[in-house]
């Protein structure tokens, strides 16, 4: 007669046996991916790089998993297994941990404290917002292109003190009210921020967008300047910060003041910047296109702002390019760049901390290792504490 309790099927000690091994293979994988990108990858916006560079530490789960692994696979004598695991604890563990020994030794030499609990407590926040319409003013109307600012109140109105902000995205994209943490910290050090839009490729004639930039960058000024008593600002006291696109603009705003070039584009006399902060923006432009670091990325976001490459166009480039105005008696400059940003170069922050120095600017630089382009979306990361503790010694002393 048939068995009628049959026993279940085993899984054959072959099969079983490769578990390990297949397990501890794939851990390894990852963890050269992960080293892959955090140490090699050079691809200018790719989120994943980005996110690893901000927080390394997220790598060291792989590490404890790569550990559980290889104690089963000593105790099991599986010796394939034991080796794919320790290489994926030791390279996930250097992925973790070689950034964050960097930046913890790039915050000491800056004077600078850094937070294991804040990077945990901010792992999962962006910095990354919109436009508040409680908070929008019209400044201007340039060809009958309505644009607006967000103002900010300072928590000690008192203070006298402003912030232009001028949001990045290549001068074809992103917004007012952007970055709103950097607003919210500024507040609290007792400046007004005026978080402001302009005109974008995308809003005037093509190959005009470079010139819109910075004349509405310069309106906003002067509207704020023309405002000031309304604000409880002192006119005097108003510096202006900038990320990417916007970290060029911000120092365009301050270099070009007093010159023939980019006037302002509303009917207001011009105003004065105190000190500017440029968060990783282009410098010299014709260097950006034509330099050994650039980027098809980075030469098709100039090639689309100022409508012609730089061999067909130099000259636009150039008066494009904060280089061109660099001179003696400058608004004193804060300098932050990221030593993995592959969309702007760090040549670029190298150049300008080289030529403000012979030109006898007062300025900072700060770079950042194993830091990424827009690195500071990320709040919590070391870099970006690092970044804070710079902006707002900075301020405290030329704001």
């Amino acid at each position: 007669m048939p068995d009628e309790n049959p026993q279940p099927a085993q899984a054959s000690p072959r099969r079983r046996g490769w578990f390990l091994p297949t397990v501890a293979i794939l851990f390894l994988l990852l963890a050269l991916a992960a080293g892959w990108l955090m140490f090699f990858d050079r691809q200018p916006t790719f989120l994943p790089t980005t996110l690893l560079r901000a927080y390394p530490l997220h790598v060291l789960l792989l590490s404890l998993l790569a550990l559980v692994v290889l104690g089963f696979a000593l105790r099991r004598r599986r010796w394939l297994a034991a080796t794919a695991a320790g290489l994926a604890v030791a390279l996930s563990a250097a992925t973790g941990l070689v950034p964050m020994a960097a930046a913890g030794d790039a915050a000491s030499q800056a004077g600078a404290q850094v937070s294991l609990g804040e990077y945990l407590a901010n792992a999962a926040s962006a910095n990354f917002g919109k436009p508040d319409p409680a908070r929008s003013v019209r400044y201007a109307s340039p060809g009958g292109h309505g644009l607006d600012l967000d103002v900010w109140p300072s928590e000690d109105p008192k203070s006298g003190k402003a912030v232009l902000l001028i949001h990045g995205g290549g001068w074809s994209g992103g917004n007012r009210g952007m970055t709103p943490e950097w607003n919210r910290l500024l507040t609290r050090q007792g400046f007004t921020v005026f978080d402001i839009e302009y005109r974008m490729t995308g809003d005037v004639p093509p190959g005009t967008a470079w010139q819109a930039t910075v004349s509405d960058s310069k309106c906003a000024l002067a509207w704020i300047t023309a405002n000031a008593a309304k604000y409880r600002i002192d006119p005097d006291r108003i510096s202006v910060f900038g990320q990417s696109a916007g970290g060029h603009l911000a120092l365009m705003t301050a270099y070009t003041s007093g010159t023939d070039a980019f006037k302002p584009s509303c009917d207001l006399p011009e105003g004065k910047i105190r000190s500017a902060v440029d968060f990783y923006g282009p410098y010299d432009l014709i260097a950006f296109a034509t330099g050994p670091d650039g980027t098809d990325a980075g030469r098709s976001i100039l090639h689309t702002a100022l409508g012609a490459s730089a061999a067909e166009q130099t000259e636009r480039y150039r008066t494009f390019s904060p280089s061109s105005y660099v001179r003696a008696g400058l608004p004193p400059t804060l300098i932050l760049q990221g030593e993995r940003d592959f969309l702007v170069p760090q040549s670029q922050s190298r150049l300008l901390q080289e030529a403000l120095g012979k030109a006898g600017v007062p300025h900072r630089a700060q770079f950042l290792p194993y830091t990424a382009h827009a690195f500071d979306v990320s709040w919590g990361s070391y870099q970006t504490q690092l970044a804070r503790s710079a902006v707002t010694g900075f301020l405290a002393e030329r704001g």
